[in-house]
């Protein structure tokens, strides 16, 4: 089983967000194509507080199927729609559409019902070793950084195996 777990990379991004060169995931674009996936480069690297929050909330607090949801729309909101995941409406509406109670949602939030839990998921991140994302800890015992070869993930589930 995946556990998505919140890893907040830029703390220092402003709320607004922040302009970026889109050339810089130059690497990224070539993969999602060789992959078939749509990717867009953004070209606004958005402050991703609130959508942490807002995942790890409906994770807590909801069925994983709903969690699994949102957390699937946020990327896609993000990396194919170019839409800024740090907006409370944007996040409102990607809420609802995973099966949760926005209204509720974004409550829980602005009330800052998930901000240690944040802290608390990038602390334990940091002191296994994550300094960026994605990350993969398996079995507690081999973290696999950012993106890697299918080679490398059996590679390290057949030493756990073993």
């Amino acid at each position: 089983m995946v556990t998505p777990l919140p890893f907040e990379l830029h703390p220092e991004i402003p709320a607004e967000g922040r302009a970026v060169n889109p050339a810089r995931y130059g690497r990224f674009v070539e993969l999602a194509a060789e992959a078939g996936l749509p990717f867009e480069a953004p070209s606004q690297v958005a402050n991703t507080r609130r959508a942490l929050a807002t995942a790890e909330f409906v994770r807590q607090t909801k069925p994983f199927a709903v969690f699994d949801a949102l957390d699937r729309s946020l990327f896609s909101a993000y990396w194919v729609e170019g839409q800024d995941i740090g907006s409370a409406e944007v996040l409102d509406s990607l809420v609802a559409s995973a099966g949760a109670e926005a209204t509720i949602v974004r409550a829980a939030v602005e009330a800052g019902a998930m901000w240690d839990a944040l802290v608390a998921s990038r602390d334990a991140a940091l002191d296994r070793g994550v300094t960026g994302t994605p990350a993969w800890l398996i079995g507690g015992r081999f973290l696999i950084p950012g993106y890697q070869s299918v080679e490398l993930f059996e590679h390290y589930l057949s030493r756990l195996r073993d």
